[in-house]
């Protein structure tokens, strides 16, 4: 089977090339050249994790597209993979090539660089610790671009006056860029939050930004609230009022602000995510954005601001069950994306409850993908867009799975293909396909 796959495969890139030569000799004057797309002949990244629970291992190794598109094909990390050095589960993201993996040590305070020789083999070119330019071992970061990522972390203190009365938390931001090419800090900046005094007598402060996306010369970073209680002395239920995002110019990171939801009715909850990308800009430079606690929902922001017009597009009542999508999602282009989502009705984010919704934007509309088996996404991180499709790494909780290939283009609840076949382990779990 493999063998005939691998035949059926080149002779369809034979054919393809005849067509391509005979297309562009018919008329050599007129013709428009027909530029490949780099990304299906890239190496891409599997990546896996293991402990669901508690601090998690992580492996890595390469995967070519048509390895992937393979049915016969079966991927394992049984005495097989590269262990990504990490204290906690590992934070990674490759070049666009595919050649160098990134990765930071989150709990080690250092980021790293490794150069891909193929299957399991990765070597280490540069490490650099950022602990003492963060403050903590513990930030998160984001890849910009090939050149750049963003680290950021918040610190917070609580105030109290002469008598022991306490007045409001204090959060630090920290925020540095790395270069990519020499792993080295290029610049770095601290602030306080932006905060008001309604929500600061009340003991809300913000406890963590993260899921930064550049549009029109600004960066914005993702907000998430804690509420404090100075009664108990302890955290208690943060209910929002809104939703709310930290915006600063790039690449300079000077003149931080916030946009607040507050013109758009029902929109309120965090949009920092966990370790997937929450915010995304589209062909047109606008941000859509998810909202990662209480109901499914994405909102716009457009020209600097939250999108009133748009208002709020509510993936849960669409559903017909409780939703969160308390991860992030994934844009594949033209108005479609695919979010993990949690059946509420179900369990909780432990459980093995999650779905994956193709969304619409521009006509918000939402279709759960048939995929025939529980999901547990808590942890998953990565999808690739790969010539227009989005391919993902989903398998049950130490299950077999298979890389699931999703067509933008279809509405159906089966709208995808079924490449390799994906083995995992006793409490492990893909990552995602970087």
């Amino acid at each position: 089977m493999i063998q005939n796959f691998k035949k059926l495969f080149q002779l369809s890139l034979v054919a393809g090339l005849l067509v391509t030569s005979i297309s562009c000799s018919d008329d050599d004057s007129t013709g428009t050249p027909v530029t490949p797309d780099p990304s299906a002949s890239r190496v891409y990244h599997l990546v896996l994790g293991q402990g669901s629970t508690d601090e998690s291992a992580t492996y890595s190794q390469g995967a070519t597209v048509e390895e992937m598109l393979n049915p016969e094909k079966t991927f394992s990390f049984a005495g097989f993979g590269f262990e990504v050095p990490s204290t906690r589960t590992a934070r990674v993201y490759t070049s666009n090539d595919g050649q160098t993996l990134y990765n930071l040590n989150y709990g080690g305070g250092a980021v790293a660089k490794y150069q891909y020789n193929g299957g399991q083999n990765y070597s280490q070119l540069l490490n650099t610790d950022i602990q003492a330019v963060m403050g903590t071992t513990n930030p998160r970061w984001t890849k910009i671009d090939d050149n750049t990522a963003m680290i950021h972390h918040v610190q917070t203190e609580k105030l109290y006056n002469n008598d022991g009365v306490y007045l409001r938390t204090k959060a630090t931001i920290i925020l540095a860029s790395i270069n990519l090419q020499t792993m080295s800090v290029t610049q770095n900046t601290s602030f306080e939050f932006p905060w008001n005094e309604a929500e600061a007598s009340q003991g809300i402060f913000v406890f963590r930004i993260d899921a930064p996306v550049i549009s029109n010369g600004k960066i914005y970073y993702g907000a998430g609230k804690q509420k404090f209680d100075p009664i108990t002395n302890a955290n208690t239920t943060m209910v929002y009022a809104d939703a709310e995002t930290l915006v600063l110019d790039f690449p300079s990171l000077q003149n931080p602000t916030t946009i607040r939801s507050t013109a758009i009715s029902g929109v309120a909850g965090s949009t920092n995510g966990y370790r997937t990308p929450v915010a995304h800009k589209d062909e047109n430079g606008d941000i859509f954005q998810l909202i990662t606690s209480g109901d499914a929902t994405i909102v716009k922001i457009k020209n600097g601001q939250y999108d009133a017009s748009y208002g709020s597009f509510n993936i849960e009542t669409l559903l017909g069950h409780g939703a969160e999508a308390n991860t992030g999602w994934f844009y594949v282009g033209n108005g479609i994306g695919y979010v993990p989502v949690l059946n509420t009705d179900a369990g909780n984010s432990a459980s093995s409850n999650w779905h994956l919704v193709r969304v619409d934007l521009n006509n918000k509309t939402a279709v759960k993908l048939d995929i025939p088996f529980g999901m547990w996404l808590r942890q998953y991180q990565w999808a690739s867009v790969i010539e227009g499709k989005l391919f993902m790494a989903l398998t049950p909780l130490s299950g077999q799975g298979n890389i699931y290939i999703f067509d933008p283009a279809s509405t159906s609840p089966t709208g995808y293909s079924v490449g390799a076949k994906l083995q995992t382990g006793a409490d492990a779990f893909y990552l995602g396909i970087f």
